[in-house]
């Protein structure tokens, strides 16, 4: 997900990745298969919304 412009990862794309690592982890270490479906179901809607927000498709505060 990085910007074209300037080859670097935008705020959006580092919340993002972030937010995918922390849930990827989360999944990794969960015992439960609903639980660990849940944590990567929940990474991929991060990055949906970061996406939307670097589109400038939802609300942003500046």
């Amino acid at each position: 997900m990085k910007t074209k412009l300037s080859g670097k990862l935008s705020h959006y794309d580092k919340m993002a990745a972030s937010a995918q690592q922390y849930c990827r982890e989360e999944a990794a270490r969960s015992l439960d298969q609903v639980d660990r479906e849940g944590w990567l179901k929940l990474a991929r809607e991060w990055t949906e919304l970061a996406l939307a927000a670097e589109r400038g498709q939802i609300f942003r505060r500046d």
